[in-house]
């Protein structure tokens, strides 16, 4: 007890004043936090119902950056095909043109083939982000995770472009022979398989021989050694050869890039809905600050009128005290 009698008024605005102090108190933690809801003792329904979308808003958020990665690797392998489409349209110019070559333009020929079949090979090889090529190995998966449910996510496969062995639906040349594909081991290029013909190809020049493709008519030189009619065959089936993989290329490029346009709407979709999400979430806790900041300035002045009655109070009974002295 503090020994201090105070009149039933003084109490009474003490006590307006303690109610407007803790109001004050609460309004300026609103301002200060921007929310109306801060702990579950505000409002324990609002808060956990808020929770749980900020908290799927947060998930969606991080399935979206592992589908912007996907996007990523996939864009490369899709970069990847429009270069290497480039290559092949050179390379079949180059056969193109050698037709009718003399014996020397057509070793050159041969250089130019050489250099554009491993550059081929070798730019597939280096079509790899973060470690995953989806264009040498048909093997390979990239698999992204779309939300927390098991059947939402998407699958895309590989491709070996750049094949060793026999040619298969998801290689470059699929029209090689039966037991070769384009490229060697090495990644230099199979001219045998570029140039192989059914036709038996006959040499006039020192009897009767039989050559395997185009291949060896070029690096032997020799000229006038094969009939027009094959030579021509050999080039046919060639250029055949190099502009079915030229489709084969933009058929796999579609395949690509309709996954691309997947992931690309799959990632929009959860940077908008986990948007949506935590938009939700800041309706049901976050403050209008303008009606706040209106609700301080007012409690700012019930407090000093609180003040200033108490103060006219204690005024009032020195005043008496004065007059009894």
């Amino acid at each position: 007890m503090s020994g201090v009698t105070l009149s039933a008024s003084q109490t009474s605005t003490l006590l307006n004043l303690q109610s407007i102090t803790s109001l004050f108190n609460q309004t300026s933690n609103v301002l200060n936090t921007g929310k109306k809801i801060n702990s579950a003792a505000d409002d324990p329904l609002a808060y956990f119902q808020s929770q749980s979308l900020y908290n799927r808003a947060t998930n969606f958020q991080s399935y979206k950056t592992n589908i912007d990665q996907s996007i990523q690797s996939a864009n490369t392998a899709l970069t990847a095909t429009s270069a290497v489409g480039t290559l092949l349209k050179q390379l079949l110019g180059t056969v193109q043109g050698a037709r009718g070559a003399s014996a020397s333009a057509l070793r050159s020929v041969t250089t130019q083939i050489t250099t554009l079949g491993k550059q081929i090979s070798q730019l597939i090889q280096d079509a790899s982000y973060q470690g995953l090529n989806l264009l040498t190995n048909s093997a390979t998966t990239l698999t992204t995770q779309f939300s927390n449910r098991t059947a939402a996510s998407l699958v895309i496969n590989g491709f070996s472009l750049a094949a060793t062995g026999t040619a298969s639906s998801r290689s470059l040349f699929t029209n090689s022979t039966s037991t070769h594909n384009l490229f060697n081991a090495n990644g230099s290029i199979n001219f045998n398989a570029l140039v192989y013909s059914t036709q038996t190809y006959a040499t006039t020049a020192g009897g009767v021989g039989v050559l395997s493709g185009l291949s060896q008519v070029l690096i032997s030189g020799a000229s006038g050694g094969l009939a027009a009619t094959v030579a021509q065959a050999v080039f046919t089936d060639t250029i055949n050869r190099i502009s079915a993989a030229i489709t084969q290329l933009n058929s796999i490029s579609g395949i690509i890039g309709t996954n691309v346009a997947i992931l690309q709407a799959r990632s929009s979709f959860s940077a908008n809905y986990a948007s949506t999400l935590s938009g939700g979430g800041d309706k049901l806790t976050l403050a209008d600050l303008n009606t706040e900041a209106a609700t301080s300035q007012a409690l700012q002045l019930r407090q000093s009128i609180g003040i200033s009655v108490l103060g006219t109070s204690a005024t009032q009974q020195q005043s008496i005290l004065n007059l009894l002295r």
